[in-house]
């Protein structure tokens, strides 16, 4: 029995260790929403506005995004559950979709990241479009880094 009991310590920390192996490190996409999905808002790119310009911030409370954003839907966001990353992109042409890859987490560094896709099309106008992601809370000194690709 104590052989066993022997053993199975030796297969448990062998075990253990190799798990640590930097190799096995994998990025983790982290799910994120959307205020339409959530809370049935309509058309946000051209219907909700936050003064910034070509950049995002992240709201963390319902004071803040009542200060900071305006537009047709305002709802009452579950910030205990969620945070808001938001943000504006100025464009030469009209938009066919706008498409995010999910929220990224590195397991090397711990920092995150966000791909926005903007789909355009051929229309002359030049929209001033506001994207947002709901994502999961953050930690306060969590690091997200926002990359914006256009196609055409």
């Amino acid at each position: 029995m104590k052989k066993i009991l022997v053993l199975a310590c030796f297969v448990f920390v062998f075990l253990s260790c190799n798990s640590c192996d930097d190799d096995s490190c994998a990025p983790v996409t982290l799910l994120i929403t959307s205020l339409e999905e959530e809370y049935s808002c309509v058309n946000t790119p051209y219907q909700m506005d936050i003064d910034v310009s070509d950049e995002f911030i992240i709201i963390r409370s319902q004071a803040d995004f009542d200060a900071l954003v305006t537009g047709s839907c305002m709802p009452q966001i579950d910030f205990i559950t969620y945070d808001l990353l938001i943000g504006k992109k100025a464009l030469t042409n009209g938009v066919e979709s706008i498409n995010y890859d999910g929220l990224v987490k590195d397991c090397e560094n711990g920092q995150l990241s966000l791909i926005v896709t903007f789909v355009k099309n051929d229309t002359d106008e030049a929209p001033n479009l506001t994207y947002h992601a709901l994502v999961p809370k953050l930690e306060l000194d969590d690091i997200i880094n926002v990359s914006i690709v256009t196609l055409n």
